[in-house]
């Protein structure tokens, strides 16, 4: 779900002419090339010396910069190394035996499995801005541009972009450890540089019976929206279904953040996000049919309220870093013991979490946020609509008249309040798109309908396609124009998850056109997610530790963190595609 504290707004360069989406690196070296580039490499590496063929000189237009190449075990870095020379072959040749002369003794040649190689070009220099955050040097370029820095001394750093990922640095901390490495002060650091930023080809070779050379997109391979299909959505459900089964422990914790690059969890945590992980969880064990699976989310739910769960007096309490009580919290904890195959085991504690949101409903409709500490406030466009989507779960078990009743008033409340220009927000509508579809199918209620609609198609305003900076970025929900926080995996999952009742309510009330433009968005959506997981060895070229990465879904395609919600959210919207989803819906 999207960050419930508004990050910095990413800002990126967004002149006209950076506005056409292109592909996250230029190809200098055609395949074919590429393909002669890796065996000479494999037969350097295996002892037997480089070949004498030559390969095209790159066009003046273009001219070859410095090659980098590091050598790789299981994702784990061994040796690298920068070089020149007059064509691609000559320069990578010279990287690769100067990597291998720094091997140590236990690091043997026969242990390379992979070669990360990196052609640069188009050196453009760059004034230093005082935020490195912005501009030439925003996130955007992360894992596209490398940076070259210089000294007065014409000492010189090169930072690969393919390195930057790899360590999940950002274009700030990267100048940090430049400076480090010039031993330049920082406060005197930036009138005694010389700055350039490059462009850069990107391959990977993998060793083997015979070298196999993937080119890569920001350390990635591109997913094109055509790859979009049945099968493909399946291989993703599974894939994040496994890595959302592998992140629960032994003592039924589940893992909240993972850090690929360094290959250690967070310590961080919030239960919002544990409890809809919890009932992603429970999600698949009905759709798997499993026993197994079943016992595995209670271990989960054992672990959640022992550690999280409190009552006062006959209010359910979850207790966050033992002050904080969310409304969102309590009531997605209640969502996920409403939706489990052992409800009924639960049912004195879902009942103290409905008291407990009960308690924080005004007469007005609208709902206090927080319980505890007793003065905070905010979250508004995500905690009501998490409390709703806890009561639209009762009501269409329930069919409760006087629920039904208060849940109208806070609708009311809640579409007034969102349409309010100073608190439109895309935050807001996924919770409350679901909450009343969930009541519509029971109630046909013509305003909820005309409400979701309202809301979802001022959403797809949010969503980037033709204006995306790099093709690797689009089908994501962001807009770099307005402030509502950098992009986020979790967003785009949740954003789909409304999405995706949305389009069923189009399609029911026989609403083409919004239909077509809701499943076209949801097509869109799901490459950005199949874009940000990691499925395999080419895209965790990096990654030691792959059994807690494959079908992790990153945050972003240049920030390699995996949060719960990034699976989860993309998980339950990718779930409930192949069930709304006939095979012609997929089709781009």
């Amino acid at each position: 779900m999207p960050s419930e504290r508004e990050p910095s707004h990413d800002t990126t360069d967004v002149s006209p002419s950076s506005r056409r989406s292109r592909p996250a690196g230029s190809q200098l070296l055609a395949d074919g090339e590429l393909d002669q580039l890796a065996t000479v490499v494999a037969s350097a590496i295996a002892g037997e010396g480089s070949a004498d063929e030559e390969m095209p000189h790159v066009g003046s237009g273009d001219e070859l910069g410095p090659v980098y190449v590091m050598l790789r075990q299981g994702g784990l870095a061994l040796a690298e190394a920068w070089a020149d020379g007059d064509t691609a072959l000559d320069a990578v040749v010279k990287a690769t035996e100067t990597a291998l002369r720094d091997l140590s003794v236990e690091r043997r040649r026969e242990e390379i499995d992979a070669v990360e190689v990196v052609l640069t070009h188009s050196f453009r220099e760059i004034d230093l801005p005082d935020d490195p955050s912005v501009g030439v040097l925003s996130s955007a370029h992360r894992g596209v541009s490398g940076l070259e820095i210089t000294d007065l001394d014409g000492k010189r750093v090169l930072v690969s972009p393919t390195g930057m990922l790899a360590s999940n640095r950002d274009f700030g901390r990267t100048l940090e450890a430049a400076l480090e490495e010039l031993d330049l002060p920082s406060e005197e650091a930036l009138r005694q540089l010389r700055a350039r930023r490059f462009g850069a080809q990107q391959a990977l070779i993998l060793l083997g019976e015979r070298p196999v050379v993937h080119h890569m997109e920001r350390g990635n391979t591109y997913v094109p929206v055509e790859a979009v299909t049945h099968d493909a959505v399946t291989t993703l459900v599974d894939s994040m279904s496994d890595w959302l089964v592998r992140a629960v422990h032994d003592d039924g914790r589940m893992t909240y953040k993972y850090w690929p690059s360094r290959g250690e969890e967070s310590t961080a945590n919030n239960m919002i996000r544990q409890w809809m992980a919890t009932t992603a969880l429970g999600r698949v064990a009905a759709t798997e049919g499993s026993d197994e699976l079943w016992s595995l989310s209670r271990r989960n739910i054992s672990y959640n309220l022992d550690h999280f769960y409190r009552e006062d007096e006959e209010l359910g309490l979850i207790v966050e870093d033992g002050v904080k009580v969310k409304l969102g919290a309590v009531a997605l904890a209640g969502r996920a013991l409403v939706e489990h195959r052992d409800r009924d085991d639960y049912a004195e504690t879902e009942a103290a979490l409905a008291r407990m949101v009960d308690h924080l409903w005004r007469e007005d409709g609208s709902f206090e946020t927080w319980f505890l500490p007793p003065d905070a406030e905010g979250q508004e466009n995500f905690y009501p609509g998490e409390a709703l989507y806890f009561w639209s779960a009762l009501y269409a078990d329930s069919e409760d008249p006087e629920l039904l009743e208060r849940f109208m008033r806070s609708f009311r409340y809640y579409r007034d309040w969102h349409l309010d220009p100073t608190n439109r927000n895309p935050a807001f509508v996924p919770w409350h798109t679901q909450a009343y579809f969930e009541v519509w199918q029971q109630t046909g209620d013509r305003e909820l309908a005309d409400f979701i609609f309202e809301m979802n198609d001022w959403l797809l305003g949010v969503q980037q396609w033709d204006d995306a900076l790099y093709r690797d970025t689009k089908g994501r929900f962001y807009d770099p124009h307005r402030p509502f926080g950098p992009p986020h995996a979790s967003s785009t999952g949740v954003y789909l998850e409304g999405l995706v009742d949305a389009y069923q309510l189009a399609r029911t009330l026989a609403e083409r056109d919004r239909a077509e433009a809701y499943r076209t968005a949801i097509v869109r959506g799901l490459r950005s997610v199949m874009q940000l997981q990691f499925s395999d060895e080419v895209d965790m070229y990096y990654i030691s530790k792959r059994d807690r990465v494959l079908g992790g879904v990153r945050t972003e395609v240049y920030d390699n963190e995996i949060r719960v919600d990034n699976v989860q959210h993309n998980l339950m919207a990718a779930m409930k595609v192949l069930e709304v989803f006939t095979e012609a819906d997929f089709r781009p």
